[in-house]
């Protein structure tokens, strides 16, 4: 006799967390069946609840994990990408009639013959991406769905921060694997380009590679070189990787020509297959992650990238070199990468860490962002985030803040002003 999958057939009998007041996924009970010689997931579940509730718990889930997910009411399907590029395909199917001859697990009580009983089955199928990273996600959807799905403190973060023990020849390492980053973005296989960004993520990331190798790769990142006063680096030569005009072309055109030419017109972007429009949108993202690791090192440590103060390197600095590469405003390309918040909310996220540091950074840069409608673009970003992804949402209330402290400053320097000129002109009646 063979005994029933542990997955199969066991629906919850406790519902821990209520479905949500608001939803963006609503689905009838009239669900689809499991077809003939169809065989379920293992990543599936029997559950014990109307499919509305499920789907209201399960879009809650993915605000939560800021999951970007795109729902058909129709099917109750739902396509779901993470920020690391991971793909997931949820369906829910109908549970047998209904009826209580459909429960077979022992730990849960049966009911009477004659009652009914509402069993959903949910599916999840990792369609792209990480396996590892997949489960991750898939455990907590599945979880939700049957409503014992919490919250981390660590805002889901999937990848917990790691020690790096600094060593002696940190800095030749370093050095040598942002060679080998360079030289992979050199190549015309797509797969060696995203290798060559995902490994440029890692190596500006402070929490995986260490602040000496971070502050290193940040360096060559925003400026494309590095101080002279870095002692065994000094004859490193810099100029010859492109790092920086590679991320420039990424992040300002959304593609990386051969010698990263910014003259070229978009006839390279339209002759595009659907296989290397999908991987230039792949490395778009990475390239935003990149800007916002290394402008982040910048605004938090950029005092340690110089030897001295008149050699600290600046966000104006930045903003006015990247100008002059790629002949287009940076700070325009990242409010409109938010402004496309509601088909691309990872980017947008990405674009309002950019655009977070670099107002922390630079006067100047929020003074230019409002000229730009910077407002108006941060508040529907801000919607959006708040109905479908989390992360969005506080980093779009973090640039709200540094937009309204630029209003604050400059009412309090007019106030001063005026205080100024009023007490000018009482002196001048004193005198009279």
């Amino acid at each position: 006799m063979m005994r029933p999958s542990p997955i199969a057939k066991r629906p919850s009998t406790e519902l821990k967390m209520p479905p949500p007041d608001s939803t963006n996924w609503t689905v009838s009970s009239e669900l689809r069946q499991v077809p003939s010689f169809y065989p379920l997931e293992k990543s599936s579940r029997f559950i014990r609840d109307t499919p509305n509730n499920i789907a209201s718990r399960i879009s809650d889930a993915c605000r939560l994990m800021s999951v970007q997910a795109t729902y058909d009411d129709d099917l109750a399907t739902a396509e779901l990408v993470t920020e690391e590029h991971v793909e997931i395909h949820l369906t829910l199917w109908r549970g047998g009639n209904g009826s209580a001859a459909d429960i077979t697990d022992a730990s849960v009580t049966a009911p009477e013959p004659s009652e009914e009983i509402m069993i959903t089955i949910i599916e999840a199928q990792r369609r792209k991406g990480c396996a590892v990273i997949f489960h991750r996600y898939c455990k907590n959807l599945l979880d939700a769905a049957q409503g014992c799905f919490e919250v981390k403190n660590d805002g889901t973060k999937q990848f917990h921060r790691v020690e790096v023990e600094k060593k002696d020849d940190e800095g030749e390492n370093s050095l040598l694997a942002i060679e080998i980053a360079a030289s992979l973005l050199r190549k015309d296989r797509m797969d060696a380009r995203r290798l060559g960004m995902e490994s440029l993520c890692l190596l500006t990331d402070p929490s995986k590679t260490g602040m000496e190798t971070a502050l290193l790769a940040s360096q060559i990142v925003l400026f494309g070189s590095v101080q002279e006063a870095a002692g065994d680096e000094a004859d490193f030569i810099p100029d010859e990787l492109g790092i920086r005009e590679a991320i420039l072309s990424l992040v300002q055109f959304g593609r990386l020509g051969e010698y990263c030419d910014f003259e070229s017109d978009d006839e390279e972007e339209e002759n595009a297959t659907g296989v290397e429009r999908e991987f230039n949108e792949v490395l778009h993202n990475l390239a935003l992650a990149v800007l916002a690791n290394a402008l982040q090192v910048l605004e938090g440590h950029g005092n340690e990238m110089a030897a001295s103060e008149d050699s600290k390197p600046s966000a104006n600095g930045f903003l006015e070199e990247s100008k002059g590469i790629s002949k287009r405003e940076l700070l325009s390309t990242l409010l409109n990468v938010l402004g496309k918040a509601e088909s691309k909310p990872h980017d947008a996220c990405l674009s309002a860490q950019c655009l977070k540091s670099l107002f922390q950074a630079s006067k100047e840069a929020k003074r230019r962002a409002r000229d730009l409608n910077a407002k108006q673009i941060v508040m529907t970003a801000l919607d959006v985030g708040k109905r479908t992804h989390v992360k969005l949402e506080t980093e779009t209330k973090n640039i709200m803040k540094e937009l309204e402290r630029v209003e604050e400053d400059e009412t309090v320097a007019r106030s001063n002003s005026q205080d100024h000129e009023r007490s000018d002109d009482s002196e001048d009646e004193d005198s009279r």
